[in-house]
């Protein structure tokens, strides 16, 4: 019994992971669950990259906050040709975008190493590390304004 346990939360695990010998984890199908106003955005760049639009898993990820959902897209899990077009120096774009009326609207866009959203009492946080963008940030209603005491609570 605890044989079959141990088996199948392994095999969670490595779904969970998308370990899948089966699965393409370079896939059109982590673009095509977006918004149709962030997808037109994406194919868009495709088209600037010279192929097909796929991306990796964690390409977009999205947080809740206040009532207000935000999308960021990570350019450097995404399939492009021209990769300058999408990174240049270790820098890659990173755009973020609010639920706004059922639109989605671009509200931040940078490139660098890595854009990370947080929850922090109910107000979205993000720390963007690398490039001309570097520090963190919290949401404002409007717009991100750069922070300097902003504490994560988990």
């Amino acid at each position: 019994m605890l044989s079959l346990v141990a088996s199948v939360l392994q095999c969670g695990e490595g779904a969970a992971r998308g370990s899948s010998s089966s699965e393409n984890p370079w896939a059109a199908e982590h673009i095509e669950g977006l918004p149709i106003d962030i997808r037109r955005e994406v194919f868009a760049r495709a088209r600037v990259c010279g192929n097909t639009p796929a991306a990796l898993h964690y390409f977009s990820v999205s947080i809740d906050a206040g009532g207000t959902r935000f999308v960021s897209l990570h350019f450097e899990d995404f399939v492009c040709t021209n990769r300058a077009a999408v990174c240049t120096d270790g820098l890659c774009l990173h755009q973020l975008y609010v639920d706004f009326r059922g639109r989605q609207r671009l509200i931040f866009s940078t490139r660098a190493r890595d854009l990370r959203m947080f929850n922090n009492d109910d107000t979205v946080g993000i720390e963007v590390t690398g490039g001309p963008s570097a520090g963190r940030y919290r949401w404002q209603g409007g717009r991100f304004v750069r922070s300097v005491i902003l504490k994560e609570r988990w």
